[in-house]
């Protein structure tokens, strides 16, 4: 039953395809800039794409190459970065809703 409420809530999520786009380009000039697996690599491109919008679980992994990016919120935290964690609803790409993390950079943070 859960389960099909879920289903049915996400049918309502829209997003705006040109936000998207907007992200896709500036997520691919962070891989750009800072390519490669290591953990400052990836500590360094969730840092600045959280200085431009928030960044959930899901989109991390596609569009950072982040595979695991609570490590990354952590190692950035040790740092002094101040990130909200909040909970939300997300769909997959194979349309399922699932709880994720959203990381959201806190007012007046720069980047490090």
């Amino acid at each position: 039953m859960e389960n099909n409420r879920q289903e049915k809530a996400a049918e309502g999520v829209q997003t705006i395809p040109a936000a998207d786009e907007v992200k896709r380009s500036h997520y691919a000039m962070l891989l750009k800039c800072f390519p490669g697996n290591s953990a400052r690599a990836q500590c360094e491109r969730l840092d600045r794409a959280l200085q431009f919008a928030p960044v959930d679980t899901l989109l991390a992994r596609k569009w950072l190459d982040i595979l695991m990016p609570a490590a990354r919120i952590f190692e950035l935290r040790k740092l002094g970065r101040r990130i909200d964690t909040v909970k939300v609803l997300r769909p997959t790409d194979e349309g399922k809703l699932h709880t994720v993390a959203l990381y959201v950079l806190r007012a007046g943070e720069v980047s490090i």
